[in-house]
């Protein structure tokens, strides 16, 4: 159900330049930086790393990530899609690889909550 409500939001939402947000983020993942990426978070984060969905806190997902970045050190991040619709949910899709050359999908779905953004969702799967 997850998956319908992102691709609605991402069909719905239109393409345009991504937000300084977005461009942070995906410097974040560039780096493979989890704790500076984890300060986007939200209190609690929809995570799905390598086919395991979760609803984890800030702090747990933070250390996920950095277990990932750990096991698939960053060779590039490419971001392909990206909103910036200021008024709706934001969302970024681009692909990881890692200095093994494997590639992974990355999307994430950033939300606005009072005057701030903050990653809802963040999803890490291999590329097909």
């Amino acid at each position: 159900m997850k998956s319908f409500l992102f691709i609605f939001i991402v069909l719905t939402s239109g393409f345009s330049p991504a937000s300084d947000i977005g461009n942070d983020i995906a410097a974040l993942i560039r780096s493979g930086n989890a704790s500076q990426l984890s300060n986007y978070f939200s209190n609690n984060v929809d995570l799905t790393v390598l086919g395991k969905e979760e609803m984890y806190s800030k702090a747990q997902a933070e250390q996920i990530l950095r277990n990932f970045f750990s096991k698939n050190p960053p060779r590039s991040f490419n971001l392909k899609h990206h909103s910036s619709n200021p008024t709706a949910a934001q969302y970024g899709i681009g692909t990881y690889i890692n200095t093994s050359n494997a590639r992974f999908r990355i999307y994430f779905l950033i939300k606005k909550i009072g005057n701030q953004s903050f990653i809802q969702q963040f999803s890490i799967e291999p590329e097909i």
